[in-house]
């Protein structure tokens, strides 16, 4: 699959998308491939089927190919929503981050609009290749259910960023046409409930294996469903979704954490559980890629707050170890703040300047860092899950299930010994976890997935689904940098864009906007 993703214009061709984003949901092209010229060998699915793939390279769900556009949005930029970045250009989330969104926030430029449209072009993709598959023939049903399986996973993160960002939104399940474009919002819990089915579903159907070509595995549709279930508060569904996919044997831990951001070290990693997948042939690459935006233009910074969450090396917060020096802040830390982070600026060249005293590394290689020389032609995938985080998540739906046993320290213990680069039994060289306490625990793996996920896209949601992001970003103050973040509790849900209530008579804004 990394190698023979296609062009963007290839779903335009394939999946009845027209030129004009502003109508990407409502029109059903004359030019729409049909079950008599297509769909007819197993040679036109798999073309259908990268043509669905490449719907992940799009801004906010990933990071879009180099094009005309000039919207650089991607998904490490959530975490400038969040207390642990903040960006410098205006690149569609500054509204969102002092509160004065509306439904036509920055118009089409905007994350309000981008993530919609992005959403709703892979899940048009999604159901016209699940309106035709059918009509294959000669292919036996395993081999049909399991293609579904891919593209129903696909639908279900599709609609995950959807349910989590907008939280009611049109459900629909069969391809967009003039007849039936016209469509109601549907509330969270049923669009929820369908990605649940979808996911159930591809996890029953897809094969028990490493991920490694870019077709979605049985762990991905099983690490998305416990994603799924955390965030509406159904831990004790989670626990042995989590457990499937951690006891499969096709997952583990990295032994080394920067190499999972890197081109280099992402091939047949044993961590990766799926990805947005690139190559850095010409034409295939991320184009603006993290590695430029973070790295050459400064376009996202971590605030002081990220770097002094971390612990001491003593598993003491900074402001209670003896081993913190404030004169070298970054000196006896978790590992891992030294491969998130340094001090200064690694590119003395660089567009944007830190204001808050650090600059990222992540996603960033030591051969840029050293060169000075931009990247062109980036083939770093971008994860959306991996082995750690559903680690995590296993701890976290045991803890708030009231199940809490010797597994959850395990599973917590591990991403915190591979930080040190240590065997988890090896607890006498890193601060293991040892508390039982279900308030304590709590505390310790959100703090663990700070620690280990930042800059992944997932804080933002992790805020909201514990409840407390009205608590953590409003108001949040980092000195360093002009405006506080705002967070209402209208804000859990954003509203739907303006653009899309004009075109569907039948599309109520959501409320408080």
């Amino acid at each position: 699959m990394k190698h023979i993703l296609v062009i963007i214009g290839l779903i335009f061709i394939l999946f009845g998308q027209t030129s004009c984003e502003s109508d990407f949901l409502d029109k059903q092209p004359s030019s729409q491939l049909s079950s008599e010229s297509f769909w007819k060998t197993e040679q036109d699915v798999d073309l259908a089927l990268t043509g669905v793939y490449s719907t992940l390279q799009q801004p906010l769900i990933s990071i879009r190919p180099k094009d005309a556009s000039g919207r650089p949005l991607n998904k490490i930029a959530w975490d400038a929503v969040t207390d642990d970045a903040y960006q410098t250009f205006n690149y569609g989330f500054r509204q969102i981050i002092d509160g004065t969104f509306t439904a036509s926030s920055e118009g089409n430029r905007g994350a309000i609009h981008i993530l919609y449209e992005t959403s709703y072009k892979g899940i048009q993709a999604c159901n016209f290749f699940l309106d035709n598959i059918d009509n294959v023939e000669n292919i036996e049903t395993k081999k049909i259910d399991s293609w579904k399986a891919e593209v129903r996973f696909l639908r279900a993160f599709f609609y995950y960023h959807l349910a989590t960002a907008y939280g009611d939104v049109p459900l629909r399940l069969e391809s967009a046409s003039i007849e039936n474009q016209e469509l109601s919002k549907s509330p969270q819990a049923d669009i929820f409930k369908q990605i649940e089915d979808d996911l159930i579903f591809a996890e029953a159907n897809l094969p028990e294996k490493a991920y490694d070509d870019g077709h979605a595995v049985k762990g991905a549709a099983g690490a998305l469903l416990v994603r799924t279930y955390l965030y509406q508060q159904k831990y004790e569904l989670a626990v042995p979704v989590a457990k499937k996919v951690l006891d499969g044997g096709s997952f583990d831990l990295a032994a080394d954490y920067s190499s999972l951001f890197m081109e280099s070290g992402q091939a047949g990693n044993p961590e990766i559980i799926f990805s947005t997948q690139f190559t850095n042939a010409p034409g295939e690459a991320q184009g603006v890629s993290f590695e430029i935006m973070i790295g050459f233009w400064g376009t996202l910074k971590p605030t002081e707050d990220l770097v002094n969450s971390f612990e001491a090396i003593d598993g003491l917060p900074i402001d209670e170890s003896p081993m913190y020096d404030p004169a070298e802040p970054l000196k006896n830390r978790d590992p891992r703040l030294t491969e998130i982070v340094q001090e200064g600026e690694w590119n003395p060249e660089i567009e944007q300047k830190t204001l808050s005293g650090y600059t990222l590394t992540k996603w960033t290689t030591p051969g840029t860092r050293e060169s000075f020389v931009q990247n062109q032609s980036d083939g770093t995938d971008v994860i959306h899950i991996r082995y750690a985080d559903v680690l995590l998540m296993y701890a976290e739906a045991k803890i708030e299930s009231g199940s809490i046993d010797t597994s959850v320290l395990d599973a917590i213990n591990k991403v915190r010994a591979r930080a040190y680069g240590v065997a988890v039994g090896d607890t006498g060289s890193y601060p293991a976890i040892t508390t039982t306490d279900p308030g304590e625990l709590r505390e310790v793996v959100r703090n663990e997935r700070r620690y280990e996920l930042n800059f992944e896209g997932l804080r933002y949601f992790d805020l909201k689904r514990w409840g407390v992001a009205e608590e953590v970003l409003n108001g949040f103050y980092d000195p360093h940098v002009d405006g506080n973040r705002v967070f209402l509790p209208k804000h859990y849900k954003w509203p739907l864009p303006q653009s899309a209530i004009d075109r569907n008579n039948a599309l109520e804004q959501n409320p408080d906007y």
